[in-house]
């Protein structure tokens, strides 16, 4: 994969799995600050909310979405699954941001991980685990905007170390940069969605997706093109069953079931969020994809009001 820019590598998004849309859409819109750069819905369940959340133009790297599920019961961290999602916040700007979730009345503590980075740890009213982690690359103009500049990576928790590494080398580009106790820091690039860890927990219980747990992991490829070359390593090199492309009108992904347990997809940068709508009003109109079109007013009624 020789040429293909260090930008079009990393992490894409993360999705989560919510029960109630408008608590959650209160939580990453107003307390975190994201901008919601998409209102629709799940294809494969029209009758709930899918919405993105990113900086101004949802660049990749710097999104997660939620999947509202009806009568979604709590699911449970645990090996083969996303453990925390850290969003970049500048250096200086932890303790606004410990002040404003508190007195908001939401839980935080301030942490520093096994690398060094100070970060102030919370949830999402689902429970799924958010970090604010200082990334030396945020500017000093976002201290008092307390805006996140995107993903800083995620946390993975497994057994042992498996081909999952590998897979992250040699199909991802990421590099392992870092081992500090039972971790190891993978990166790829410095900016936003560029890193990935894997924390070894031994015999630990198995995850169960369901409220308050992230559904996959996104990583990014430039274009069809690129997808398929890292397709054609999964299935040569490493045997993995990889599903058919799926058309999500701002992407197109495919996905697999990762060594290590969590369901990892591969999504390409295009053709982006401002596809079907301008720019400067992402995320304000519900959007629907050609094939739902005829039932807006059947979905309109059924979904509940988001401002």
């Amino acid at each position: 994969m020789d040429g293909i820019h260090v930008s079009a590598r990393g992490l894409h998004h993360v999705t989560a799995i919510i029960g109630d849309v408008r608590r959650s859409s209160e939580f990453y819109g107003k307390v975190l600050g994201l901008k919601r750069v998409k209102k629709t819905v799940c294809y494969d369940d029209p009758g709930s909310y899918h919405l993105y959340y990113g900086n101004d133009a949802g660049s990749p790297g710097a999104v997660i979405s939620t999947l509202a599920w009806n009568c979604v019961t709590p699911g449970m961290v645990g090996v083969g699954e996303v453990v925390q999602t850290a969003f970049r916040v500048p250096p200086g700007s932890l303790e606004g941001w410990s002040e404003k979730l508190k007195s908001q009345d939401i839980a935080c503590r301030t942490e520093v991980s096994p690398f060094g980075e100070r970060m102030v740890c919370t949830s999402d009213p689902d429970g799924t685990a958010i970090a604010l982690v200082e990334s030396a690359h945020g500017t000093a103009g976002d201290v008092g905007a307390l805006t996140p500049s995107g993903l800083q990576g995620v946390t993975l928790d497994v057994r042992e170390e498996d081909l999952t590494a590998d897979i992250l080398e040699d199909v991802f580009g990421f590099t392992p940069v870092a081992r500090r106790e039972r971790s190891v820091r993978f990166v790829t690039h410095d900016g936003a969605g560029g890193s990935l860890t894997l924390r070894t927990v031994g015999k630990s219980s198995r995850g169960r997706l369901g409220g308050g747990t992230i559904r996959h992991v996104a990583f990014r490829a430039l274009d069809e093109a690129d997808r398929s070359l890292m397709v054609e390593k999964l299935r040569s090199i490493y045997d993995i069953s990889v599903s058919a492309p799926i058309e999500r009108t701002y992407l197109t992904a495919v996905s697999f079931r990762a060594p290590c347990g969590v369901l990892f997809e591969i999504a390409t940068d295009g053709p982006g969020f401002a596809v079907d709508e301008p720019a400067e009003s992402l995320g304000e109109r519900l959007m629907l994809p050609g094939f739902l079109e005829d039932r807006r007013q059947e979905l309109q009624m059924i979904l509940p009001p988001l401002d």
